[in-house]
């Protein structure tokens, strides 16, 4: 810094002439180490106080002054060649003071000449005024001053006393007249903004009565329906008009319905649907000349505001332009108080508006518009509620439920509860009205002058579906085109300079900005630069990390290319963008699908993986020609092809019984946009509602003792420094900026950014960042059985066939091709397994029926399927004439073949062996069935079972007639397949990991309980030697049978079992139950005692997985482990969702793993509580350091009277604090899962521990260095006596010993808060392998004792540590320094 700024600093701290410099609880240099009275000292160099008489001949005779002959001793005590009144006006005797203000004693005083400064040879610090007056006095020849010197308003001119010293008091501060240019200018645009407003409220409470009254009557009309908000019209979500080939059905105000829900098919051709979230209120707006100029006149108040702080600040430094330009507070009369009290009013009043601003963003524009009904406007703004979603909800003491319940209130109040979001309302080509709301188009519904989207119903039953394979005329596209927008999810992802404003608008930035600018105003602009900066480092990571992300799922959004479409009779080639519900689309090998479609003929192969996480393609099949419902969440799904998946292979039907045939595999638009599946799952990661983790809610305790402290510190402050309001303030505001450091954002996400970046090197990858917190905590792990726990193809194991004639069992065999005739064909076409490529594609356990039949399959089928059986067979070749697909709610599947040796046609049966049970004729099915297929579960063991019978006729054409009830009922029941369950090679390590991880272990399976009972046991779910008791039911109305599964007797008491405990102070009894008996204890309420007992789900539907899921949600944070498929519902409703699938990123669940082991969840939990602990170590260092700066080293400073140097401030703010954070990030996760979670709470014993542990050491040691001090005999009587420096040379509040010790303690406490906290093998690697904090802690530590041990050098010197000027190191025995030092002043 140089001499220009270090005067320029100087003359900040003028202010504290004012301030009261001694120390409170001891005299300065008074008593040395051991008690006795300080010896006195010599200090040289002490300027006199000019002496002031009534005459010039009263002066001493070495103070007369002598003038030359052409000039004049005036009364500013110099000579002059005229005493102009100017010069008359600096008489230093009236101290600054004129006119009534200067008392009448001073009137008349005259200066002598001034005194030569004087060395005191026996200087008492505690007494120093009377010393320098007597050395003064001595000086002037003053004998006995006592008697006839006074001091100045003290002392006046009179009787004995015959000259008065200048020690003038404060001078009265100028202040403004008020009518000054620049605040005439300041009320005039101030009160012309407050007049504009004024006007423009009175303005809109009268336009908008109208529009208020008629809405006001609307709703009431619809009070009997759901109330709606004064600015919207809502009627009944369910009412709707049915009718056919209308275009606009519906009478629905689009409110209050659930996001996720599309409203209820119709058999009709459109209809409006309503998707806005429940609770979700549309308002309509429109642009006013004079509204439009208020808005536009605050947002220029506010830069003026802004620029006037600006121009303040220029002043300060003299860096105004014109006259100005040079001279220091020339704007507030060259006083320096003055302009620190006009920016710190200024700058309240801008932080006011600033924060105001903040809290009216929402809608602060809308104000300025005028209301009107949605259907009128320029503009709708959409407000929907922020259903928070909380995870670990506290049980929360007293302070917190009261701290909350404020917190609530207040962010009600200030609608901080909800979302606004403003979107103009446009017009397409043909002027029809409409607007988009979360990538979905409203268009306007003329009946109702309501907003809604737009779903055209392309029918409900397979015929309907089937009759629209002609496709839509031009005409229609062009209609519906205008109406559903186009197909295509935009996600828009702002630019780098927008990525930064959107950060920057965020309240944490504006507060830390606000406070900068006290920084650069007030001579610390160097530290306000370096704060800035990390300020921009905090923001680059979160705007670098959010942006990778948004990037990411735009690549999984958009979509667009060419596909074959009919339309008018034509086939054409259109771009996706442009398809519509209703469309016909060839599909294509290697397509890309961008919306749902039905399959209207032929067979496709579908890669789902991205989709749902399935990681195997998935064949699906045409609907049926007849009158069955169609039923996407049943037996539709396999008709379904969803948006976001990929074709693999398709094969043309020709020739077929009951679908459409077709040389081209045709599929009927159904959803496009975001109204496809697809489409739902985007809005859900584009438009979240907002996870709050415990943290969250103790944090607004933690901001309250913040708040707290700082009033603390402020009071310390003006109780220690003793000065004026204005001092305390500015020390007040640097205090408090530094209390939360401007790190805290990045530190809380940066440890999540480093556990995704390691996750995606596991090949685990992340499309939602912050739910890496949430795996931090998870307490339960909901695994599916097949795929995930098992081996994804199951291992044949044989069969046991029915000998027909006795209704018995034959022997069990291995042999498959060794069973009867009949078994043996519907082991090799009752299935849905296709050839891709030579690969076979289908469900696993198809897949290996298949090939346990070594039969193959004809590329080039007469109807849906040919199969050529084994050669050894001799049963010729099989025709698969119809086939319905495996359904969860039938548990069942079946074939017609055609067997082309005999030409007689069969029917196959093929399902559970419950099922199968239930549909067989009695005298088929062995007396000992049951016990059979659970003994075989007992040996875990996946069973099917399989039923025939022969069909009457033998025309394939005819077998189109009959439904499926039709073709299944009256089978006979031919055998049992039987398949290995097979655990992969790595699922025990990993069930023994999670356990050691203290996380329950749950099996979610479609599974008969049997077999997952015998997993769960081998791969450790289920300890050794535990009782399982299995509960069943044959429907959810009977009553639950408890049967112990090892012993098989009946339990009637499972109570008393629950509560044996083992010696590890567990249960020493596990439950199992069905699909069924799960039903009836959610009914019952039961499942919620034995929700926690229950360690395997069995016999689960899809929806069943969602409910067993959300179960556990309402007591743990639950994860939900599957390889997609019939997982997908449950890995989107979980806490955290894991998709074992071989894709990349997938859309269905936050986490998807190509490792297709349960290892991927132990990894992704080590990973995210290394990220959780990382995140919370970074927060205590953060918090520490606030600590050390705005309490250590802000109480030493307020009580000494001392400072840290600028250049020690930037390098632990910018070098220190910023380089411990982020090595702090490069910990490892601990080799293994440890006994307990990270803690999530901030106000826990564990955080509490640690913070206040550090906190308390640093003052012990800090204080305790204090202490070792004032016992050196070297320190005492050389104590930095504030009473003896000029206040206004700031820098010299770091050259003394009080400040070194300070320095060097503060800066050491800093470095080792950041490897303090690195401790923590728990959840991170041993301290010692972070090797980049374990470097920098080492380089800092070696920079900084380098300064203090080292003999002086320039590094010390840089620093004002352990140094001094040339002449006292060369006193000390040192060699001269080569380098500039900063003069020091004594």
């Amino acid at each position: 810094m140089g001499f220009r700024g270090l005067a320029k600093q100087a003359a900040t701290f003028a202010l504290f002439a004012s301030v009261s410099a001694s120390q409170l609880w001891h005299d300065v240099n008074r008593y040395d180490a051991h008690g006795n009275e300080c010896l006195y000292r010599e200090k040289s160099d002490v300027v006199c106080s000019r002496l002031c008489v009534t005459g010039l001949s009263s002066c001493p005779t070495s103070l007369q002054p002598s003038c030359p002959d052409n000039q004049l001793f005036c009364a500013d005590g110099e000579c002059h060649d005229e005493c102009t009144d100017d010069i008359q006006a600096q008489n230093p005797c009236h101290c600054s003071r004129s006119g009534n203000k200067l008392p009448s004693e001073a009137q008349n005083l005259v200066p002598c000449l001034t005194i030569p400064n004087v060395t005191i040879q026996q200087f008492h610090a505690w007494n120093s005024e009377e010393d320098i007056r007597i050395a003064c006095g001595a000086e002037a020849n003053i004998t006995d001053q006592s008697k006839t010197v006074g001091v100045w308003d003290k002392n006046w001119i009179g009787g004995d006393i015959e000259a008065v010293w200048a020690e003038c008091p404060a001078a009265p501060t100028p202040n403004y007249k008020y009518n000054e240019s620049y605040w005439i200018a300041t009320y005039a645009v101030n009160g012309a903004l407050a007049l504009l407003i004024l006007v423009w409220s009175v303005y809109k409470g009268f336009a908008e009565q109208s529009v208020r009254a008629a809405t006001l009557n609307k709703t009431s009309g619809a009070e009997n329906h759901r109330p709606g908000s004064q600015e919207s019209i809502v009627a009944d979500s369910d009412s709707n008009i049915k009718g056919t080939n209308e275009k606009s059905t519906v009478e629905k105000a689009m409110l209050n319905l659930p996001s996720d829900s599309p409203a209820g098919s119709m058999n009709t051709d459109s209809n409006f649907a309503g998707v806005l979230a429940e609770g979700t209120n549309l308002s309509g707006y429109r642009n006013h000349i004079l509204g439009t100029v208020s808005v536009w006149s605050i947002g220029v108040c506010t830069l003026l505001w802004i620029c006037l702080l600006g121009v303040l600040t220029a002043d300060y430094y003299g860096k105004l332009p014109g006259w100005r330009y040079g001279k220091d507070f020339s704007l507030a009369f060259e006083s320096d108080y003055l302009l620190l009290a006009t920016f710190l009013i200024l700058w309240g009043i801008s932080f006011i508006i600033c924060v105001s601003l903040f809290i009216l963003k929402p809608y602060l524009r809308n104000y300025f518009r005028l209301l009107t009904l949605p259907a009128d406007g320029q503009y709708v703004c959409a407000v929907r509620p922020l259903n928070e979603i909380k995870v670990m909800e506290d049980n929360a003491n007293k302070l917190q439920r009261s701290i909350n319940t404020f917190s609530e209130r207040l962010r009600t109040r200030l609608g901080r509860d909800k979302e606004y979001t403003t979107c103009p309302i446009e017009k397409t080509s043909e002027g029809r009205i409409y607007f988009t709301y979360q990538c979905t188009r409203y268009v306007l519904d003329e009946q109702t002058q309501q907003y809604a989207p737009y779903e055209f119903d392309i029918g409900t039953s397979h015929r309907r579906l089937i009759q629209q394979a002609d496709g839509l005329s031009g005409a229609e596209v062009a209609y519906r085109l205008e109406l559903v927008g186009p197909n295509f999810i935009e996600v828009k992802v702002p630019s780098i300079p927008a990525a930064f404003a959107r950060e920057f608008v965020s309240f944490f930035y504006l507060y830390q900005l606000i406070f900068l600018w006290a920084f650069y105003f007030y001579a610390y602009w160097q530290v306000g630069l370096v704060d800035t900066g990390v300020i921009l480092l905090s923001a680059t990571i979160k705007v670098v990390l959010r942006v990778q992300s948004e990037r990411r799922l735009k690549q999984m959004a958009e979509q667009e290319e060419t596909t074959p479409v009919k339309r008018d009779g034509e086939w054409l080639n259109v771009s996706t963008r442009d398809l519509v519900p209703g469309d016909v689309i060839e599909v294509t090998t290697g397509a890309h699908m961008s919306c749902d479609c039905v399959l209207l003929s032929g067979n496709a192969i579908m890669n789902e993986s991205s989709l749902t996480g399935e990681p195997l393609p998935i064949r699906k099949f045409p609907v049926r020609i007849d009158d069955s419902h169609y039923n996407v969440a049943e037996a539709g799904k396999m008709s379904t092809l969803f948006a976001g998946t990929v074709v693999s292979q398709v094969q043309p039907v020709t020739k077929s019984t009951d679908s459409l045939e077709s040389d081209r595999v045709l599929a009927l638009v159904r959803f496009t946009g975001t109204m496809s599946d697809k489409g739902q799952l985007v809005r859900r990661i584009l438009f979240p509602n907002p996870i709050s983790f415990i943290f969250n809610e103790q944090m607004r305790i933690v901001v309250c003792i913040l708040v707290l402290y700082s009033i603390f510190v402020m009071a310390m402050a003006a109780y220690l420094y003793q000065g004026n309001a204005v001092a305390v303030v500015f020390y007040g505001i640097f205090a408090i900026s530094q209390l939360l450091s401007p790190l805290l954002p990045a530190a809380l996400v940066i440890g999540q950014s480093v556990a995704a970046t390691r996750l995606r090197k596991k090949k685990i990858y992340c499309v939602d960042p912050q739910r890496i917190m949430t795996a931090g905590k998870v307490q339960v792990l909901c695994a599916d059985k097949t795929g995930t726990l098992t081996r994804d193809n199951l291992e044949h194991y044989g069969g046991r066939c029915i000998d027909p004639a006795t209704g018995k069992f034959v022997e069990f065999t291995s042999d498959l091709l060794a069973t009867d005739r009949l078994f043996q064909q519907a082991v090799a076409s009752c299935h849905a397994v296709a050839d891709l490529n030579g690969q076979l594609i289908g469900n696993p356990v198809d897949i290996e029926q298949f090939r346990a039949s070594k039969a193959t399959i004809d590329p080039q089928p007469e109807y849906l399927d040919a199969i050529q059986t084994a050669p050894d067979t001799n049963l010729g070749k099989i025709h698969v004439v119809r086939r319905f697909q495996f359904v969860h709610a039938r548990a069942s599947m079946s074939v017609v073949i055609l067997d082309e040796s005999t030409g007689k046609l069969h029917v196959f049966v093929k399902g559970s062996f419950e099922r199968l049970k239930a549909i067989s004729s009695a005298r088929s099915v062995p007396a000992d069935y049951d016990e059979a297929c659970a003994d075989l579960a007992r040996e875990g063991c996946y069973v099917l079972a399989f039923a025939h019978k022969t069909l009457d006729t033998a025309d394939p054409a005819r077998v189109g007639e009959f439904t499926q009830d039709e073709l299944e009922s009256g089978c006979d029941m031919l055998g049992l397949l039987v398949f290995k369950n097979m655990l992969k090679s790595d699922t025990a390590q990993a069930i023994a990991e999670l356990k050691h991880g203290s996380t329950r272990t749950v099996m979610i399976t479609g599974d008969t309980a049997l077999t997952g009972i015998v997993i769960a046991r081998q791969c450790g779910m289920i300890p050794e030697n535990t009782r399982v008791l299995l509960g069943e039911c044959k429907t959810p109305a009977d009553e639950i049978q408890w049967v112990d599964v090892d012993t098989r007797e009946p339990v009637a008491d499972i109570q008393s079992h629950l509560a044996e405990l083992g010696s590890d102070g567990f249960s020493t009894t596990e439950l199992a139950v069905g699909g069924a008996a799960f039903e009836r204890l959610c009914a019952t309420g039961e499942i919620d005692t034995l929700l926690f007992n229950i360690r395997v789900f069995a016999r689960m539907k899809p929806t069943h997985k969602v409910e067993c899921v959300e179960h556990h949600m309402k007591y743990a944070v639950t994860a939900m482990c599957g390889d997609g498929g019939n997982d997908s519902l449950a890995l989107r409703a979980a806490h955290v969702g894991i998709a074992l699938s071989d894709a990349e990123a997938s859309i269905v669940s936050p986490f998807s793993a190509s490792n297709r082991s349960v290892m991927s969840c132990v990894e992704l939990l080590r990973q995210s509580r290394a990220g959780l602990a990382t995140s919370f170590a970074n927060f205590t260092a953060l918090i520490c350091y606030g600590q050390v700066m705005s309490g250590i080293v802000k109480m030493c400073t307020f009580y000494f009277s001392i400072s840290i140097t600028q250049n020690l401030w930037m390098l632990i703010d910018g070098g220190v604090a910023t380089g411990m954070m982020i090595s702090i990030s490069m910990s490892g996760p601990a080799e293994r899962l440890a006994p307990s979670r990270p803690t999530s709470r901030i106000l826990g014993p564990q955080m509490l521990a640690s913070i206040g542990g550090i906190v308390m050491i640093n003052w012990v040691f800090s204080v305790m260095s204090y202490v070792w001090l004032f016992t050196q005999d070297w320190f005492r009587c050389n104590e930095q006596a504030a009473s003896e420096v000029n206040l206004n040379m700031w820098w010299l509040l770091g050259d003394n010993y009080e400040s070194s010790i300070l320095s060097f303690v503060c800066t050491y406490q800093v470095i080792n808060n950041g490897l303090l906290v690195n401790y923590g093998y728990l959840h991170r690697a041993k301290w010692y392998k972070n090797y980049t904090l374990l470097t920098l802690w080492a380089f800092l530590i070696a920079f900084i004792s380098y300064m203090l041990l080292a003999d002086p050098n320039r590094v010390g010197c840089a620093f004002r540590l352990n140094c001094g000027t040339p002449s006292a190191l060369e006193k000390l025995g040192y060699k001269s320094p080569s380098w500039y030092i900063e003069p020091y002043i004594n």
